[in-house]
Order: C-alpha cells, then structure tokens, then sequence
C-alpha cells in the first residue's frame, strides 16, 4: 500500500486527530484506543500488549487492519518498530504523537526526530527538524515557546524572533536557544552547520 502520510500514536492525548484522517493510521499500546475513538478503524496496531487489559487487546484488534504484535523482549521499542513499519511505505511525512512522564522514552523520541525526520507531537510540543540553511518558522496558536536544539555542535543565524543572533554555535544540548518567542506570524532560521531541532511549547 502506498502512503504519503503517516501518523503514529502512541499514548492518549487531547489531540485533535480527525485533521489526520487521510493519513495511514498506526496505533501503538494505548494510542490505538485513540485512533478508534476518532476513526473506529486504522490501518496496523504495534504492541508488546504490556499496558493493555484484555478487554482492550480483543478492541483493538478488532478494529486494525493488520497487527504486529511483538515480544516484550526485543531491541527496538514499540514507537521505534513503528517507525520502521512506516518507512517501508516511502511516506513524504511522519507525524509521530507520544505522551507519558519517563524522561527516557522522551529522550528517544528527541533521537527520532533527528534519525528519522519526523514530526513530533504531544499535547504540549511540536517539533521538527530544520533543513540545512534558511528556514522560514511560523507561529502556531496555542504556542508561546520556540527553541532550538542540537544534538551534535551547529551553528544557526536567528532573525525576526524576539531574540535574534548571528552565527549562534550550538554545542549538543545547549540551552541557550531556548525560550524564544514570535513577534510576527514568520521567523527566519539559517541552519549554517549541523543538524538543529525547532522545538514548539505551550
């Protein structure tokens, strides 16, 4: 089946999804429940079934098209064997939606936006990965935040943004492009070296 778009949910969200209905639907553990609720049926559920009761497993898998339904002992976790499952369709798009407190599986999804280009989403981010030179960044409702981040050293020209640098070095992680704000409805990002994360927050 041929894809241009995909979305993946992976966790419970307030999330408007029915302005994704066009894309294909992959539901991982409790981010399937979300895809029914929207959409009764989607296109593959991913899972590992360990945050799932019974009841909810025979749902679910009532409503997907396809299953993959994995060990709990693997190399890749749930959201990550998705993903893999998605590029096989060549998709010009990745929204990826994943919400929950662990830092660590935060940290991984930070990872897959840059190994995997996608968009990220939850109910208080958007992120994406910036093109090499200029990129125009545009306000979205609902967000005061706007920071950039890197994992590897970059070098980014911000301009048209309440603070504005020329030549700014990103070391990995640095935090000292964070907490910036729109003006106007358009900013201006020149990606200069390295590989650099817009990161949208409420």
């Amino acid at each position: 089946m041929k894809a241009n778009k995909v979305l993946i949910v992976c966790s419970e969200t307030n999330l408007d999804l029915q302005q994704y209905q066009d894309y294909y639907k992959i539901g991982v553990e409790r981010g399937a429940l979300d895809l029914i609720k929207t959409f009764d049926t989607f296109d593959l559920f991913c899972c590992d079934q360990d945050s799932l009761t019974t009841t909810e497993v025979k749902l679910i898998t009532s409503k997907a098209k396809e299953l993959l339904i994995v060990s709990q002992i693997k190399d890749y976790i749930d959201g990550e064997l998705a993903l893999q499952e998605a590029l096989k369709l060549k998709p010009q798009e990745i929204i990826f939606i994943a919400q929950g407190n662990r830092f660590d599986m935060k940290l991984s999804c930070f990872n897959f936006i840059y190994r995997y280009n996608i968009i990220f989403m939850n109910d208080n981010t958007y992120a994406y990965l910036l093109k090499p030179g200029m990129n125009e960044v545009y306000k979205k409702v609902g967000y005061r935040y706007f920071s950039l981040f890197s994992l590897q050293a970059a070098t980014v020209t911000i301009s048209n943004l309440k603070y504005n640098a020329n030549q700014l070095k990103l070391s990995e992680l640095s935090p000292n492009a964070v907490s910036n704000e729109f003006l106007t409805s358009v900013g201006n990002i020149d990606v200069l070296t390295g590989q650099v994360v817009a990161i949208y927050s409420k």
